[in-house]
This record gives C-alpha cells, structure tokens and sequence, in this order.
C-alpha cells in the first residue's frame, strides 16, 4: 500500500505554481558515471499544466562518444488527466517519435508500430509529481509501450546520492524491470532510477528554480 504522502498528494492535485518549475537533473550510469543532463519544466495554468522535458546523454570512452541520446518531450494535463502527448527521442541518429492523444473513452498511443488505445487514466514514465505515481498503467515516454505496473512502498529510508545521506520517501515501480522514485516531504522528486540493459540509472536532483 502506497504510503500517505503520495495518495494526499493525489487528492490535492497537481501543485500550483505562479511560475514555471524547473528542475534539473544530473544522469548518472552505475558503469560509465554522470553521462549527461535531464530537466522538467512544470508550467500550471488553473486546472491545466504542461511538463516540457529535455534529455541529453552522451557515453564516451578516450574521448569517442560511444552512445548518445537526445529527447524532447511534452505533457498536457486537465487536473489528473493526461491530454495530450508528444515526444521526440534521437538516440545515435535514430529518431522515435510517440504521440497521444485523450479521446474515444481512453488514450490513444501513436508509434512507429501503430497507435493502440490505452487506458483513459493512463500516467507516462516521467515521475514529475507524486500523483504519477497513483497509476495502474504508464507509458514509455521513449518507445510509446504501455505497462501494467504495481506500485509500492513510501515509507521513509536512507538514501546516498552525491555523498550525501537522506532520509527519503523511496517507491517501487515493478513491471517488466524494476524502477525507483525517491521523493523528498513536500512531494518534490528527489531523485529516480531506470535500468537500461540491466545497469541502473540514476537520475539526480541538482537545482530547482
């Protein structure tokens, strides 16, 4: 059962902001190290709010850049309700584009493979709020492939990320592979991990504006 922290949040909806959010974080591969940058701009309009994200990666080894990937990603939500999707991602010169879209009583997901309807209340793999969590479904925000996933945990645990210990809300996202969400008391996203190949990544908090 998810802890109070994150169904509170969800109830409250998405936090209201006068002013755009950003908050930027550092890429770090359990193997290569901090390999590139990764930001979400919150913007919140009444009961409407944009997520505009950036991704930028770059793994080298003696100075010959063995893997990069850059993305480009948008949300529109109308309060807890994905509207709208669309992203782009551009990983060694291959481009994969995904759009969505709300409509004929679920989500509609476009990929190269086609477009398949999805669940209405469907939550895309960009952990920008507590409410993301409280999902039954989420989408790849890379390949448009939609899960069932169970969310769990909440309770408070220690935490190391740059040399420093924290205790932190930690949760799990089990589906096909394992994923973490690491939220500070306000419900601010402290840090995240994906897996990639079987190595984690981690995402980490760096500045918030």
């Amino acid at each position: 059962m998810l802890a109070t922290l994150t169904l509170a949040a969800a109830a409250a909806g998405v936090p209201a902001h006068a002013t755009p959010q950003v908050y930027t974080y550092r890429v770090i591969h359990s193997v290569y190290g901090e390999i590139g940058t990764y930001t979400n701009v919150v913007e919140q309009t009444g009961d409407d709010t944009r997520v505009d994200s950036e991704l930028h990666i770059a793994v080298k080894m003696l100075g010959i850049t063995m893997f990069r990937q850059e993305a480009r990603r948008s949300e529109y939500w109308r309060r807890q309700r994905l509207v709208s999707f669309d992203g782009v991602t551009v990983t060694n010169g291959d481009k994969t584009e995904i759009r969505g879209e709300a409509r004929d009583g679920g989500f509609a997901v476009t990929t190269p493979g086609g477009t398949h309807l999805a669940p209405a209340d469907i939550h895309p793999s960009n952990p920008w709020c507590p409410m993301i969590l409280n999902a039954e479904f989420m989408m790849s925000t890379r390949t448009g492939k939609v899960e069932h996933v169970r969310v769990t945990g909440g309770e408070k645990e220690p935490v190391a990320f740059n040399g420093d210990t924290r205790r932190l809300h930690q949760y799990e996202i089990v589906s096909d592979q394992h994923q973490f969400v690491w939220l500070d008391d306000n419900g601010v996203t402290v840090a995240f991990r994906t897996e990639e190949n079987g190595s984690p990544v981690d995402f980490v908090l760096v500045s918030k504006s």
